[in-house]
């Protein structure tokens, strides 16, 4: 196992979302990584210190955010003096009470499907990485090979330069438990990622729906479902879910 694969499953790891196997080949893997090592302990602290505080369960999306900034924080003080641990430690616990008002707040006027909520925490993971893809290349037969042996499917890639959205590479992550092939598009100056997985039943159009302040396409093309998470406005988006369908039909 890459490291790429090693760090997309630390999260899913620590939640106890991976299968007997799948832990098993992770932790083999951590044993000889220390930089993968390090973001394990990094996750199990922030998830100690989270279960310490008094909350109300909270969907991924919100725990995305909160462990991303948590982490982040962390890796900036890991060697400071215990005064300066008690100021982050001290900001981390205001970090969270400011984002638990705001959700607290969203639920008064509606909530979006769970769903949802895993494919926007997909693209903050990917926003607030370090590496925004794993595999950089607008070149599809460089970046679909690179998907083989490390899921179970084989992505259908396409660049889409010539509609105004190059591709830039992929990436993998793990929604509801299953790793799954996540490509990154650009619009402009913002990136769009497009989560992708095999399906059965009959094609389903675009929906375009907005959520936490971002655009999110939801449809099902040629044998996958696909989910697209950008801050392009709705129009851009559709235009990106209309031009993705037409280069899958274009390679039939």
């Amino acid at each position: 196992m890459d490291c790429p694969t090693c760090e997309a499953m630390v999260d899913a790891y620590v939640d106890g979302e991976l299968t007997a196997t799948e832990s098993a080949d992770f932790e083999r893997s951590i044993a000889v990584c220390p930089e993968c090592r390090k973001r394990l302990d990094s996750a199990r602290a922030i998830g100690g210190l989270l279960r310490d505080l008094p909350a109300e369960p909270a969907p991924d999306l919100l725990r995305a955010r909160v462990e991303r900034e948590l982490r982040g924080i962390a890796g900036r003080h890991s060697g400071a003096r215990r005064g300066e641990r008690m100021r982050w430690m001290a900001y981390a616990a205001s970090l969270i009470a400011a984002v638990g008002i705001g959700w607290a707040g969203g639920t008064l006027t509606g909530r979006g499907s769970g769903d949802s909520d895993a494919i926007v925490a997909s693209y903050l993971r990917m926003a607030m990485a370090e590496h925004t893809v794993d595999v950089a290349s607008s070149d599809r037969h460089t970046v679909k090979p690179w998907y083989a042996g490390r899921i179970d499917y084989a992505p259908a890639v396409y660049d889409l330069t010539a509609n105004g959205f190059p591709l830039l590479g992929g990436r993998l992550d793990v929604i509801d438990g299953r790793k799954v092939a996540v490509l990154v598009y650009r619009r402009n100056q913002h990136k769009l990622a497009v989560s992708l997985w095999p399906a059965t039943g009959a094609d389903a159009p675009a929906r375009v729906s907005q959520r936490d302040g971002f655009t999110v396409g939801e449809w099902r093309h040629r044998g996958f479902d696909w989910r697209a998470v950008s801050d392009v406005s709705p129009s851009e988006m559709t235009a990106f879910a209309t031009a993705l369908d037409r280069a899958v039909d274009s390679d039939r």
